[in-house]
């Protein structure tokens, strides 16, 4: 299994594109600066009135197929999570 830290901002109209058909994909650049494509469906629980805003780590298998995406804790002590996974 490999994890991928990605930080993510959606704005509300963005989501709201995303289920009217317009993209049926997440492009975003991960924190150690790969690209990652996540489907769409896989960001639901975490939408919220003004859309999605997080800090969030990808799992993928050894093939780079999604298995999960996980929001990070952004009260972390160790400070920036973010820093530390990549």
């Amino acid at each position: 299994m490999k994890q991928i830290a990605i930080s993510l901002y959606l704005s509300s109209k963005q989501v709201e594109e995303y289920y009217r058909g317009k993209a049926r994909h997440v492009v975003v650049e991960a924190v150690d600066g790969r690209i990652v494509q996540l489907p769409i469906n896989v960001l639901h629980s975490f939408i919220l009135e003004d859309g999605i805003n997080g800090d969030f780590v990808v799992t993928t298998d050894d093939d780079h197929k999604f298995v999960s995406i996980n929001r990070l804790n952004p009260g972390s002590e160790s400070g920036n999570v973010l820093d530390q996974i990549g």
